[in-house]
């Protein structure tokens, strides 16, 4: 009986050692996982906020445009062509 409460004391002692020493391992890759996702959350942050400003960026140019657009119309002339016009002018 004796032999055999050794003998369990033991594996357990074991299985708690190996847990002990396979956490730290486990922690610290947890950490520099967690540690990776921070700086990609922060990267994702500055990348959504430039994206903000390039999307206000183009809907203003966006907006100058028309506004350039509506200024410039093409002029229709009416009326018969000049007397003085030629077919060619390159000849």
């Amino acid at each position: 009986m004796k032999r055999i409460r050794k003998s369990i004391n033991l594996v357990l002692s074991a299985i708690i050692v190996a847990l002990g020493f396979g956490s730290c391992v486990s922690q610290q890759k947890y950490r520099a996982a967690q540690e990776e996702i921070k700086q990609l959350h922060e990267q994702n942050g500055r990348l959504s906020a430039d994206n903000d400003a390039l999307l206000r960026e183009n809907a203003d140019l966006r907006k100058a445009l028309k506004i350039r657009n509506k200024m410039e119309q093409p002029k229709v002339v009416y009326g018969p062509r000049p007397t003085n016009y030629k077919e060619n002018i390159n000849r």
